[in-house]
């Protein structure tokens, strides 16, 4: 039995459990102690440094130069090792709209993935398909030549090109017909559907709507205030419905270009810790240096941005279809058509890490910060009995950082990872 023990660290679990050691046997945590005693095996001396859970991003679509949609397994492997390296040990995997070609080959090659686990790369804890059964009214990024309403035909195919691995699903639930479709999931989830998270996102339902799809089992909000009906002083939507009902999970990207940092603070504070889970929304920039990117990117000076070439990233993203959409980053986000009537966001090209340090910057206690990272995510997503703390008896997916939050080591099921 391989024994590695993390020594002299200041432990968050994501609680704050003060100096002590963990105790790693094979890919398992079996103690966490404020005992010094004379360790076996490997030894890791953690001293002046912070030993936290591996971050867990419940909604990302690339990183390390690779789009989740191209439906090749070596760009999902690559994605996963560029998350690993910034200390996400646990990723959902983003679909966008397109053709259910294009969407049944993604969800096939993040399968693979799923079942046979990338070395020094993240766990993929499955995949999400974000905007396919959206509104138009609120696709934002998403290619509206494919969205639909939601259905059983186009979602059964999906399942089956996932093979089981398809974690969530995202609804416009206004468009779905006396909610059957999401009360369907949600009475057979357990038995036929592993589990799947039902989602509601990319949505203009009312506030009364949304109320009412959430009563009928939706228990996540797909990045909340982004592609959601609401935020007016007369009339209530999606955002409000998400503010007010206690059982759903509300995703926050903490770019702080998707949602100001007043209304992140002000979800947190209503909705809670326990409540509230911290994303991305990343593209495939996510873990690039952007001396990287723009090496073969095009600087627009009269739009103070940077125009991606179709060469530069990936070749099957939807969003370059037909040449109607061009990418862009400027400060630090990518945008899509800047300069046109049709500019808009599009991700963020952050990792997690760099989020919770945004969150602390806020306000946020890192405690606080690391819950929304990892255990309440997890809890949400249904993987919490093994990974989202560090704990007795979970997987020893563990990070050790500086005071700054940069990353110094990554232990992945039990072995440190290699950069």
């Amino acid at each position: 039995m391989e024994t590695l023990t993390i020594m002299n660290g200041d432990i968050y679990t994501p609680t704050h459990f003060g100096q002590g050691s963990i105790v790693i046997q094979n890919d398992t945590i079996s103690e966490i102690t404020t005992e010094t005693h004379q360790p076996s095996g490997q030894v890791i001396d953690a001293s002046n440094h912070l030993v936290i859970p591996g971050l867990i991003d419940g909604l990302i679509h690339g990183g390390g130069g690779c789009d989740t949609m191209t439906g090749e397994t070596e760009d999902i492997e690559t994605i996963a090792r560029a998350h690993a390296r910034s200390g996400v040990t646990s990723l959902v995997l983003g679909i966008s709209s397109g053709s259910m070609t294009q969407i049944n080959s993604a969800l096939t090659a993040i399968a693979h993935v799923v079942d046979e686990p990338v070395v020094d790369g993240s766990r993929v804890l499955g995949s999400y398909v974000e905007g396919k059964f959206g509104s138009l009214a609120k696709n934002g990024a998403q290619n509206a030549k494919y969205i639909t309403p939601p259905n059983f035909e186009e979602f059964h195919a999906m399942w089956a090109a996932a093979d089981g691995t398809l974690k969530v699903i995202s609804v416009a639930p206004e468009n779905d017909e006396n909610f059957q479709f999401i009360k369907h999931l949600a009475t057979y989830k357990t038995d036929a559907y592993n589990d799947i998270v039902i989602a509601m996102g990319h949505t203009n339902a009312t506030y009364q709507e949304a109320m009412a799809a959430i009563d009928a089992g939706i228990t996540r909000a797909t990045h909340a205030y982004n592609g959601m009906s609401g935020m007016h002083h007369r009339e209530l939507g999606a955002v409000e419905a998400v503010l007010s009902h206690p059982n759903i999970h509300a995703e926050l990207i903490v770019d702080e270009h998707h949602v100001h940092p007043f209304w992140g603070n002000h979800l947190i504070a209503q909705k809670g810790v326990q409540s509230v889970g911290l994303i991305t929304d990343c593209t495939e920039l996510a873990g690039v240096p952007p001396e990287n990117w723009k090496a073969s990117a095009t600087y627009v000076a009269e739009l103070d941005a940077y125009r991606l070439d179709k060469g530069a990233i990936s070749e099957s993203d939807t969003a370059f279809e037909a040449g109607s959409t061009e990418k862009y980053v400027r400060d630090g986000a990518m945008w899509l058509d800047v300069g046109r009537p049709t500019e808009r966001l599009a991700g963020a090209t952050i990792t997690l890490m760099d989020g919770v340090r945004n969150v602390v910057n806020w306000g946020h206690s890192l405690s606080d910060a690391l819950t929304m990272a990892t255990l309440t995510p997890a809890q949400n997503l249904g993987v919490s009995a093994a990974v989202g703390s560090i704990a007795a008896g979970k997987m020893a997916d563990i990070v050790i950082v500086d005071d700054n939050l940069s990353v110094k080591t990554v232990i992945l099921r039990g072995k440190l990872i290699k950069n």
